[in-house]
């Protein structure tokens, strides 16, 4: 199943030409090769039920993910910590930003303006934003040793609450506490799915890794699996609708819906995105590697 918000040419003309214009890349190089990733296209696929009126504020905060985990990675562990915290209190609104900083002042100015909109539904958004923030920076990233705990891990790495709670707050879905653990086994297969894609496109890296260093802990991991968890989020998504009396309420199933075209729109997104793959899809080989250390259960 696969849909693409009608909003693409709106997101390409008014997101994508904020941030090129106020956001400070380290060079003209870095500026291109960012915007050569298609955030936009992938805000459009991965989020096709976000309402007209909400895609403004949905779609910055989507690039700011993207662009603040850049800036990390180039962090030594201290600047990396410090710069996280600093951003964190300005989502929060505890800090004032330093006008003279892009990184400061926008997010500053979405955040006000997503309270502005909903302020429940944005609480929980920028708690999900920061929630992404730490699972970026944190020690588990690396002391992760067995596949279990790793799958677990990588749902919140790879933004479960960030993401889930942005769907909602785009498709004004104000669900019950009730609703969300019902939905919790589906979010879970949802992002279990997107965290282990993004390893499958990016095996390239991670095979030459594997074969430069045998003993450093990876393992041939089949794509196989990303095909059991679809089957697991059906099976999941048949057992709430039927749990109902009668269908469920509309917000639930258009929240349904919206990680159903979330898991398709992670898969034909990353088929082409250069941010993860770097050659094409039939020089892949089949057995793909899981990014990141990761031994046997």
């Amino acid at each position: 199943m696969h849909q693409d918000h009608q909003g693409l040419e709106a997101i390409q003309t008014l997101i994508e030409p904020y941030f090129a214009k106020n956001w400070k890349f380290a060079s003209e190089k870095e500026r291109n090769g960012f915007f050569t990733l298609g955030i936009a296209r992938a805000f459009s696929e991965f989020f096709p039920l976000v309402l007209n009126d909400r895609v403004d504020v949905t779609g910055k905060m989507h690039y700011f993910a993207f662009l603040i985990d850049d800036q990390l990675d180039k962090m030594n562990t201290v600047d990396m910590l410090s710069y996280r915290e600093r951003v964190i209190k300005i989502a929060h609104n505890k800090i004032s930003p330093d006008r003279s900083n892009c990184v400061e002042w926008m997010l500053f100015d979405t955040t006000q303006a997503l309270r502005d909109i909903d302020e429940t539904l944005s609480n929980d958004l920028i708690e999900g934003f920061c929630a992404l923030l730490r699972a970026q920076t944190a020690p588990e990233r690396a002391s992760t040793k067995h596949l279990g705990p790793y799958l677990e891990f990588r749902e919140e790495d790879a933004g479960r609450p960030f993401y889930t709670a942005l769907m909602r707050f785009g498709g004004n879905l104000h669900l019950t506490n009730t609703e969300l653990t019902q939905l919790s086994e589906l979010e879970s297969s949802a992002f279990r799915f997107m965290g282990v894609l993004n390893d499958v496109y990016s095996w390239d890296k991670e095979w030459r890794a594997y074969q430069s260093n045998l003993t450093d802990g990876s393992r041939p991991f089949s794509a196989v699996y990303c095909r059991e968890l679809e089957l697991v989020f059906e099976e999941s998504a048949h057992k709430i609708r039927q749990g109902s009396q009668g269908l469920p309420r509309p917000e639930v199933e258009k929240y349904i819906k919206s990680l159903e075209y979330f898991m398709s729109g992670v898969e034909t997104w990353s088929q082409w995105s250069p941010r993860y793959r770097q050659r094409s899809l039939d020089e892949c080989n089949p057995l793909l590697i899981l990014s990141s250390k990761v031994g046997v259960l």
